[in-house]
């Protein structure tokens, strides 16, 4: 099926600049949350992880370039499967979650949630061509999530507005968590194997490639 990448751009525009509207029309359609995760966050996800491999191809010049690009190419697929795989369980994570805080369940729309309340995450990961900056990248795109999460809460899954913040702040940082400590272990492990080198000379921190 062929993407409309315009619509695409629109839909994260919209979630960006009006998300209580944009949520009230992700309400009405027909997708399928799980659809949402190949279709959707895939391709944002990518995001983070090209911009990550040439922010460190580019800037980080400690190591050869031969380390430095089989252990950026091969960080960023995994951290490909991660952040993908990251969403799935921060929807089945929502509708676990939900009657905690007087939440409707629904699978479905706890996975069009996680799909679209993820995406601050990938738009912030254009930040990371800047090695540096990735922590900034990192907590305004999860930041960002939270707020749009809550209002996603509402209006999918009618959650009570004074629930909503705790509900928000607790789903999205239980995903930062988990992705932030599986991205880390792969990140070792890929050094471990491709660059060894790289852990070498960075013992007792991470290697040189951002963990978004």
């Amino acid at each position: 099926m062929a993407i409309d990448f315009a619509a695409l751009i629109q839909r994260v525009l919209d979630l960006l600049t009006d998300p209580r509207r944009t949520w009230r029309v992700i309400r009405a359609e027909p997708d399928r949350g799980r659809q949402l995760v190949g279709r959707y966050v895939l391709l944002l996800a990518l995001i983070p992880c090209v911009c990550g491999f040439l922010g460190v191809i580019v800037f980080d010049n400690r190591f050869s370039f031969g380390d430095r690009f089989s252990f950026s190419l091969i960080s960023a697929v995994f951290k490909l499967g991660i952040f993908v795989g990251s969403v799935l369980i921060l929807g089945w994570l929502t509708d676990a979650m939900a009657p905690s805080f007087d939440a409707n369940r629904s699978r479905n729309n706890a996975m069009k949630l996680a799909a679209y309340a993820s995406t601050p995450v990938w738009v912030a990961g254009f930040v990371t061509l800047v090695p540096k900056l990735t922590a900034l990248a990192v907590i305004a795109g999860f930041g960002y999530a939270i707020f749009i999460y809550r209002i996603g809460a509402q209006e999918l899954l009618d959650c009570p507005k004074e629930k909503s913040l705790r509900f928000s702040i607790s789903a999205v940082a239980t995903w930062f968590v988990f992705t932030l400590i599986t991205t880390w272990i792969v990140i070792q492990i890929t050094g471990l194997f491709f660059a060894p080198a790289m852990l070498v000379e960075g013992i007792g921190r991470p290697p040189a490639a951002p963990l978004f």
